[in-house]
């Protein structure tokens, strides 16, 4: 459900997606409001969900994780959400998707070599209800963000 925003909020949330450690006070002189103007409107945003927290954009390959995988599941429908809830939280997973079509999910995954790939992929096709996996590796990344534009 869409909520009730206005250009203001649009702006602050485009500031804060480039940068969320920018200062209150450098926000409000780029949008020429005060700073309590904005401490009002970053509590809105938060209240209304709009933000859910500010995070790091981490350089994962500078941490070893150089390979990326998209993993699609095909997995016993009746049991989707239950697999997707379980292997949600596991740390080589860094989106996980239930979708439409041929496939029922679609796992982001990020791993430091291939022995870490195969051993996880082999996991997952123990897993009782995962009746297919099919494994694909990410050549280069052109785009990276789950920001929206505004």
């Amino acid at each position: 459900m869409k909520v009730k925003t206005d250009d203001l909020d649009y702006e602050i949330v485009s500031l804060l997606q480039k940068d969320g450690r920018r200062p209150y006070k450098e926000i409000a002189n780029d949008l020429g409001v005060s700073i309590g103007t904005i401490h009002n409107r970053i509590s809105k945003l938060k209240k209304m969900e709009i933000i859910n927290g500010f995070t790091v954009n981490i350089n994962n390959e500078k941490l070893g994780y150089n390979l990326c995988f998209i993993i699609l599941l095909r997995i016993d429908g009746k049991h989707s959400a239950e697999v997707l809830e379980e292997l949600k939280d596991r740390k080589e997973i860094l989106s996980c998707f239930h979708i439409t079509g041929e496939q029922s999910a679609a796992l982001i995954c990020r791993f430091e070599n291939l022995e870490d790939v195969q051993n996880f992929i082999q996991d997952l096709n123990k897993e009782k209800h995962i009746i297919r996996t099919v494994s694909n590796m990410v050549l280069r990344e052109y785009k990276n963000s789950s920001d929206v534009l505004l």
